[in-house]
Protein backbone atom coordinates (compact mmCIF):
# COMPACT_ATOMS: atom_id res chain seq x y z
CA UNK A 1 0.00 0.00 0.00
CA UNK A 2 1.10 3.34 -1.46
CA UNK A 3 1.15 6.46 2.14
CA UNK A 4 2.07 9.61 0.06
CA UNK A 5 1.14 12.78 0.49
CA UNK A 6 0.80 16.22 -1.98
CA UNK A 7 4.30 16.79 -3.43
CA UNK A 8 7.43 15.43 -0.59
CA UNK A 9 6.35 13.48 2.26
CA UNK A 10 4.09 10.08 3.09
CA UNK A 11 3.09 8.54 6.34
CA UNK A 12 4.29 10.83 9.08
CA UNK A 13 5.98 9.50 12.09
CA UNK A 14 6.57 10.79 15.44
CA UNK A 15 10.22 9.91 15.53
CA UNK A 16 12.87 12.82 15.67
CA UNK A 17 16.22 10.66 14.96
CA UNK A 18 17.19 10.32 11.77
CA UNK A 19 16.44 7.06 9.86
CA UNK A 20 18.86 4.25 9.99
CA UNK A 21 20.96 2.70 7.46
CA UNK A 22 19.02 -0.43 6.15
CA UNK A 23 20.52 -3.89 5.75
CA UNK A 24 21.46 -3.27 1.54
CA UNK A 25 22.89 0.14 2.69
CA UNK A 26 26.42 1.20 2.11
CA UNK A 27 28.58 4.12 2.19
CA UNK A 28 30.85 5.03 -0.73
CA UNK A 29 33.03 8.44 0.33
CA UNK A 30 33.90 10.97 -2.50
CA UNK A 31 36.21 13.89 -1.86
CA UNK A 32 35.29 13.53 2.15
CA UNK A 33 31.65 13.59 1.76
CA UNK A 34 30.26 9.99 2.68
CA UNK A 35 27.20 9.16 -0.07
CA UNK A 36 24.85 6.37 1.18
CA UNK A 37 23.21 3.98 -0.86
CA UNK A 38 21.09 0.93 -1.44
CA UNK A 39 21.25 -1.61 -3.35
CA UNK A 40 19.52 -4.54 -4.85
CA UNK A 41 18.76 -6.87 -7.57
CA UNK A 42 20.43 -7.95 -10.77
CA UNK A 43 21.35 -6.57 -14.51
CA UNK A 44 22.30 -3.69 -16.31
CA UNK A 45 22.56 -0.81 -13.82
CA UNK A 46 19.31 1.44 -12.80
CA UNK A 47 20.37 4.59 -10.59
CA UNK A 48 17.45 6.62 -8.33
CA UNK A 49 17.33 9.85 -8.00
CA UNK A 50 14.74 11.23 -5.00
CA UNK A 51 13.34 14.71 -5.01
CA UNK A 52 14.38 16.98 -2.71
CA UNK A 53 13.74 16.67 1.18
CA UNK A 54 13.27 12.25 0.23
CA UNK A 55 15.66 9.78 0.53
CA UNK A 56 15.98 6.14 -0.81
CA UNK A 57 14.00 4.76 1.68
CA UNK A 58 10.62 6.54 0.28
CA UNK A 59 11.45 5.05 -3.28
CA UNK A 60 11.28 1.16 -1.57
CA UNK A 61 8.15 0.82 -3.59
CA UNK A 62 9.28 1.53 -6.63
CA UNK A 63 13.20 0.01 -5.82
CA UNK A 64 11.02 -3.36 -4.85
CA UNK A 65 9.52 -3.68 -8.46
CA UNK A 66 12.41 -2.30 -10.53
CA UNK A 67 14.59 -4.49 -8.81
CA UNK A 68 12.75 -7.44 -10.44
CA UNK A 69 14.50 -6.48 -13.69
CA UNK A 70 17.67 -4.44 -13.21
CA UNK A 71 21.05 -3.81 -10.57
CA UNK A 72 18.80 -0.70 -8.46
CA UNK A 73 21.33 1.20 -6.98
CA UNK A 74 19.25 4.09 -4.89
CA UNK A 75 20.90 6.85 -3.52
CA UNK A 76 20.54 9.71 -0.85
CA UNK A 77 21.16 12.61 -2.52
CA UNK A 78 24.19 14.78 -1.08
CA UNK A 79 22.97 16.05 2.18
CA UNK A 80 20.08 14.37 2.58
CA UNK A 81 19.11 11.43 4.69
CA UNK A 82 22.20 9.47 5.72
CA UNK A 83 24.82 11.24 3.65
CA UNK A 84 26.73 14.11 4.14
CA UNK A 85 26.04 17.44 4.05
CA UNK A 86 27.34 18.23 0.52
CA UNK A 87 27.86 22.18 2.06
CA UNK A 88 26.24 24.00 4.74
CA UNK A 89 25.65 27.15 2.77
CA UNK A 90 22.05 28.43 2.20
CA UNK A 91 22.07 27.29 -1.33
CA UNK A 92 21.60 23.68 -3.05
CA UNK A 93 23.43 23.45 -5.95
CA UNK A 94 22.41 20.43 -8.05
CA UNK A 95 25.16 20.47 -10.62
CA UNK A 96 28.01 19.76 -7.69
CA UNK A 97 25.67 17.35 -6.47
CA UNK A 98 25.66 15.83 -9.78
CA UNK A 99 29.73 15.75 -9.63
CA UNK A 100 29.50 13.91 -6.07
CA UNK A 101 27.54 11.23 -7.43
CA UNK A 102 29.47 10.64 -10.45
CA UNK A 103 32.49 10.53 -8.42
CA UNK A 104 30.58 7.57 -5.95
CA UNK A 105 29.78 5.69 -9.48
CA UNK A 106 33.69 6.10 -10.47
CA UNK A 107 34.66 4.48 -6.62
CA UNK A 108 31.96 1.98 -7.62
CA UNK A 109 33.60 1.09 -11.30
CA UNK A 110 29.83 1.61 -12.70
CA UNK A 111 30.25 3.37 -16.15
CA UNK A 112 26.75 2.98 -17.58
CA UNK A 113 23.76 3.21 -16.27
CA UNK A 114 20.13 3.80 -16.86
CA UNK A 115 18.82 6.63 -14.76
CA UNK A 116 15.65 7.41 -12.98
CA UNK A 117 15.18 11.17 -11.47
CA UNK A 118 12.55 12.82 -9.95
CA UNK A 119 12.47 16.60 -9.04
CA UNK A 120 15.75 17.33 -7.81
CA UNK A 121 16.66 13.95 -8.64
CA UNK A 122 15.53 14.93 -12.66
CA UNK A 123 17.39 17.83 -12.33
CA UNK A 124 20.79 15.90 -11.06
CA UNK A 125 20.08 13.39 -13.81
CA UNK A 126 20.47 15.93 -16.49
CA UNK A 127 23.25 17.14 -15.07
CA UNK A 128 24.80 14.05 -15.27
CA UNK A 129 23.74 13.30 -18.81
CA UNK A 130 25.26 16.98 -19.85
CA UNK A 131 28.63 16.46 -17.75
CA UNK A 132 29.44 12.85 -18.59
CA UNK A 133 27.61 12.31 -21.50
CA UNK A 134 28.46 8.40 -22.51
CA UNK A 135 27.35 7.61 -18.83
CA UNK A 136 23.97 6.72 -18.93
CA UNK A 137 21.99 5.11 -22.02
CA UNK A 138 18.77 5.55 -20.95
CA UNK A 139 17.21 8.47 -18.76
CA UNK A 140 13.91 8.71 -16.99
CA UNK A 141 13.03 12.61 -15.77
CA UNK A 142 10.01 13.07 -13.50
CA UNK A 143 8.96 16.69 -12.70
CA UNK A 144 12.54 17.88 -13.34
CA UNK A 145 13.72 22.29 -14.02
CA UNK A 146 15.33 22.70 -16.96
CA UNK A 147 15.49 26.70 -15.45
CA UNK A 148 13.42 28.11 -12.74
CA UNK A 149 10.40 30.21 -14.40
CA UNK A 150 8.18 32.87 -12.47
CA UNK A 151 5.82 30.66 -11.61
CA UNK A 152 7.78 28.64 -9.89
CA UNK A 153 9.70 31.02 -7.96
CA UNK A 154 6.30 32.29 -6.64
CA UNK A 155 5.24 29.05 -5.59
CA UNK A 156 8.19 28.41 -3.80
CA UNK A 157 8.16 31.70 -2.07
CA UNK A 158 4.85 30.75 -0.65
CA UNK A 159 6.67 27.74 0.99
CA UNK A 160 9.10 30.03 3.04
CA UNK A 161 9.06 29.70 7.05
CA UNK A 162 6.90 32.79 7.82
CA UNK A 163 4.27 30.75 6.10
CA UNK A 164 5.11 27.49 8.39
CA UNK A 165 7.15 25.48 5.95
CA UNK A 166 7.73 22.58 8.31
CA UNK A 167 4.15 22.38 9.46
CA UNK A 168 2.88 22.20 5.42
CA UNK A 169 5.50 19.81 4.14
CA UNK A 170 6.19 17.09 7.55
CA UNK A 171 7.98 18.28 10.27
CA UNK A 172 7.97 15.05 11.59
CA UNK A 173 8.58 12.91 9.07
CA UNK A 174 11.38 15.59 7.26
CA UNK A 175 13.01 15.05 10.74
CA UNK A 176 12.79 11.48 10.80
CA UNK A 177 14.62 11.25 7.61
CA UNK A 178 17.44 13.96 8.08
CA UNK A 179 17.95 14.35 11.38
CA UNK A 180 17.06 17.70 13.66
CA UNK A 181 19.84 19.78 12.26
CA UNK A 182 20.14 18.57 9.13
CA UNK A 183 16.41 19.03 7.76
CA UNK A 184 16.22 22.86 9.06
CA UNK A 185 19.27 23.52 6.49
CA UNK A 186 17.79 21.90 3.60
CA UNK A 187 14.02 23.86 4.86
CA UNK A 188 16.23 26.92 3.87
CA UNK A 189 17.88 26.34 0.98
CA UNK A 190 14.66 24.78 -0.65
CA UNK A 191 12.56 27.90 0.13
CA UNK A 192 16.07 29.81 -1.35
CA UNK A 193 15.35 27.99 -4.84
CA UNK A 194 13.37 31.07 -5.28
CA UNK A 195 16.38 33.08 -5.58
CA UNK A 196 18.98 30.68 -7.36
CA UNK A 197 20.10 31.83 -10.20
CA UNK A 198 22.39 29.56 -13.32
CA UNK A 199 21.64 25.85 -11.31
CA UNK A 200 19.31 24.73 -13.14
CA UNK A 201 19.94 26.63 -16.21
CA UNK A 202 19.72 24.13 -18.93
CA UNK A 203 20.34 26.24 -22.56
CA UNK A 204 18.79 24.47 -25.45
CA UNK A 205 22.62 23.63 -26.90
CA UNK A 206 23.42 22.54 -23.45
CA UNK A 207 20.54 20.23 -23.65
CA UNK A 208 21.12 18.97 -27.60
CA UNK A 209 24.43 17.37 -26.10
CA UNK A 210 22.68 15.10 -24.37
CA UNK A 211 23.35 11.40 -25.84
CA UNK A 212 20.97 9.45 -23.81
CA UNK A 213 17.40 7.91 -24.91
CA UNK A 214 15.21 10.11 -22.60
CA UNK A 215 11.58 9.82 -21.23
CA UNK A 216 10.11 13.00 -20.02
CA UNK A 217 7.05 12.22 -17.35
CA UNK A 218 5.66 15.96 -16.01
CA UNK A 219 2.06 16.32 -13.76
CA UNK A 220 0.01 18.74 -16.46
CA UNK A 221 -0.66 21.16 -13.45
CA UNK A 222 2.81 20.39 -11.82
CA UNK A 223 3.54 24.16 -9.89
CA UNK A 224 6.40 23.57 -8.30
CA UNK A 225 7.86 22.86 -11.92
CA UNK A 226 5.60 23.89 -14.67
CA UNK A 227 5.19 22.77 -17.53
CA UNK A 228 7.33 24.53 -20.20
CA UNK A 229 10.12 22.64 -18.15
CA UNK A 230 8.85 19.50 -19.72
CA UNK A 231 8.50 21.15 -23.31
CA UNK A 232 11.89 22.90 -23.51
CA UNK A 233 13.67 19.48 -22.85
CA UNK A 234 10.96 17.43 -25.25
CA UNK A 235 11.99 20.30 -27.63
CA UNK A 236 15.52 20.51 -27.19
CA UNK A 237 16.82 16.65 -26.05
CA UNK A 238 17.51 14.72 -29.25
CA UNK A 239 15.75 11.40 -28.31
CA UNK A 240 13.45 12.31 -26.04
CA UNK A 241 9.82 11.07 -25.80
CA UNK A 242 6.82 13.04 -23.27
CA UNK A 243 4.22 11.97 -21.16
CA UNK A 244 2.00 14.15 -19.61
CA UNK A 245 0.03 13.06 -17.07
CA UNK A 246 -3.47 14.41 -16.68
CA UNK A 247 -3.91 16.39 -13.04
CA UNK A 248 -0.25 14.53 -12.29
CA UNK A 249 1.17 17.36 -9.75
CA UNK A 250 4.51 17.41 -9.42
CA UNK A 251 5.87 13.77 -8.70
CA UNK A 252 2.99 11.61 -10.36
CA UNK A 253 4.51 8.51 -9.55
CA UNK A 254 3.59 9.09 -5.73
CA UNK A 255 0.28 9.24 -6.67
CA UNK A 256 -1.45 5.26 -6.34
CA UNK A 257 -3.93 6.04 -9.19
CA UNK A 258 -1.23 6.69 -11.64
CA UNK A 259 1.40 3.77 -10.37
CA UNK A 260 0.48 0.52 -12.42
CA UNK A 261 0.39 2.72 -15.46
CA UNK A 262 3.63 4.63 -14.67
CA UNK A 263 5.77 1.21 -14.47
CA UNK A 264 3.84 -0.22 -17.36
CA UNK A 265 5.34 2.79 -19.29
CA UNK A 266 8.37 3.35 -16.91
CA UNK A 267 9.53 -0.93 -17.95
CA UNK A 268 8.26 -0.25 -21.81
CA UNK A 269 10.82 2.25 -21.68
CA UNK A 270 13.85 0.88 -20.12
CA UNK A 271 13.45 -2.49 -21.70
CA UNK A 272 13.16 -1.42 -25.23
CA UNK A 273 9.61 -2.52 -25.92
CA UNK A 274 9.29 1.27 -26.42
CA UNK A 275 10.87 1.33 -29.69
CA UNK A 276 9.06 -1.56 -30.53
CA UNK A 277 5.87 0.59 -30.90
Amino acid sequence: MFCFTIVFFSCVHEVNAQEPVAKNGKFVTVKGLKIYYEESGAGMTLLILHNFFSSATQYHPLITEFSKYFRVIAIDLPGHGRSDYMDTTDLYLHKKAAEYIIGALDILRIDSIYVLGASSGGTIALHLATLRPKLIRKMVVIGGHVYYPVEQRQWLSSYGPATGILARLGNSEGLKMHGKTKFPLLEKQFWNFRILYGDPSFTPDVLATITAKTLIIHGDNDKAAPLINALEMHKSIPNASLWIVPYGGHLPHFTPVNLPDFFRRTLEFLNGNWDEK
